[in-house]
């Protein structure tokens, strides 16, 4: 992606996702997933909606340290953003589901997390956190699962949870929960993180109040491996965009900004409220960057990479 000779940061990820410190404690990293499109069907009989989703794991990460303790009790510090109430927290449940299951007393445990993904953005924080939690603490308590029981927990945790203990690029369907390796292009994406939380339930209330329907795919996913996104990114779509922005009028209006200021084509990822254009090398994410941050707008920009696991 270009000859390294621009002055681009862009977020790096550690070699593997789980590593162990000195002091005997585990450390995770938790990557963010960007939705390059999302399409989403009617309501089912469960609740849920039937997804069809490209998404891939990208290197903004959140970091977990996992300690042992003496007894069963497991305390939860977040730093970055607030834990809540440890019963709504899925980095708590994660820990918690996975010590029911295992049938057997094990080990507490001290878990911090530092949040640099923000929730209400739609980047897949906290369902990155909860599957990074299954990994570490089956190591930290030494319960030996397969692949496909982690699949099962994740699962009832949340609709992302599973994505992110596969694949780095995949093709969501079902609720989220059935996954497909898919490929794509080297590319860098450019993200805007504004201070604004979009809650999920509520932008899925607005799509079926707006009596919405899966849109078919205007691309084939093929497409995203044979060339930069500059071939396919304007044929992306996301359904939850324009729910997300009629809910929130300043999503629309900073979209619209974005939008004139990269003149490319800015997509929602998720259900809101980052934002990101796709970029097929250096010098265009440069040039995209630095057309977010001439802006002044509140929040972030960073530049991100596909994450390597």
């Amino acid at each position: 992606m270009g000859d390294g000779d621009d002055k681009l940061a862009v977020l790096a990820a550690p070699q593997r996702p789980l590593w162990r410190l000195r002091d005997g404690s585990l450390q995770a990293a938790a990557p963010a997933k960007l939705n390059l499109d999302l399409h989403v069907g009617p309501r089912r009989d469960d609740g849920y909606h039937e997804l069809d989703s490209l998404a891939v794991k990208v290197t903004l990460l959140d970091v977990l340290t996992f300690g042992a303790r003496n007894d069963a009790k497991i305390d939860l510090r977040c730093e970055g953003a607030p834990c809540g109430p440890p019963q709504d927290n899925l980095v708590f449940r994660a820990a918690r589901l996975l010590a029911a299951t295992h049938g057997r007393p094990v080990g507490g445990g001290d878990i911090h997390v530092v949040k640099h993904i923000p929730p209400g953005a739609g980047l897949g924080g906290g369902s990155s956190d909860a599957a990074m939690t299954l990994v570490a603490a089956s190591k930290l308590w030494h319960i030996d699962l397969p692949p496909e029981q982690f699949a099962i927990l994740a699962a009832q945790l949340g609709s992302d949870v599973p994505l992110f203990l596969g694949p780095r690029m995949v093709r969501m369907t079902g609720r989220g929960e059935k996954l497909h390796a898919a490929a794509v292009h080297a590319f860098l994406a450019v993200l805007h993180i504004p201070p604004l939380a979009c809650p999920t339930k509520e932008v899925y209330a607005a799509f079926d109040a707006a009596g919405g329907a899966a849109t078919p795919r205007r691309l084939d996913p093929a497409e995203l491996a044979a060339g930069p996104p500059s071939r396919w990114r304007d044929r992306l779509v996301n359904q939850l965009a324009a729910p997300a922005m009629g809910l929130w009028p300043p999503l629309r209006e900073l979209h619209g900004r974005l939008s004139a200021a990269a003149r490319r084509t800015v997509c929602l990822t998720g259900s809101g409220s980052a934002m990101f254009v796709l970029c097929d090398d250096r010098a265009e994410a440069d040039e995209v960057l630095g057309a977010f941050e001439s802006l002044g707008l509140p929040g972030r920009n960073v530049a991100v990479a596909p994450n390597p696991w």
